[in-house]
């Protein structure tokens, strides 16, 4: 009997491991390759429709208006690119927004910015192409204190 057990115990222990060839990619299910494979594809199907876009552009719009660096966009657009439409951020003023309205000089506006990825179509004959195109894009201003040099 105690040796039967052991040999259940040995074929469960043994069962329960994941059998694959040395360097073989892990598998999460049949046919799906795990996270860490390091054979990432080269092409890929995207689905480029983006679900709740339209809530945030009336979050941003307060913000800019409210800040103490505010800031306006200029839209760049591009029929080769998707997203087809960037909208880049300009820093209103050179200073910053006191509480009361008035800009103050002794703090500077400065533009912050964000690397974003854009799919590029490239013309290669009557095949649709497209890569991925990295572009940094101003998304908004900020107040901050200006860099003072000492001179020696």
């Amino acid at each position: 009997f105690r040796s039967l057990v052991l040999v259940l115990v040995l074929a469960l222990t043994v069962r329960s491991k994941p059998h694959r060839k040395a360097g073989a990619p892990a598998r999460l299910r049949e046919g799906c390759l795990n996270q860490k494979d390091p054979e990432f594809p080269t092409t890929v199907n995207v689905d480029v429709r983006i679900s709740n876009s339209d809530h945030a552009f009336g979050m941003v719009h307060d913000v800019r208006n409210r800040s103490l660096a505010p800031w306006d966009y200029r839209l760049d657009e591009d029929p080769d690119r998707f997203p087809r439409v960037l909208a880049h951020a300009r820093c209103r003023l050179s200073g910053c927004a006191s509480p009361q309205g008035q800009e103050d000089h002794s703090l500077n506006s400065v533009p912050i910015r964000q690397e974003v990825l854009v799919l590029r179509r490239e013309r290669r004959g009557c095949v649709p192409s497209y890569r991925l195109e990295k572009r940094v894009i101003t998304v908004g201003c900020t107040c901050v204190t200006p860099v003072i040099q000492h001179q020696a």
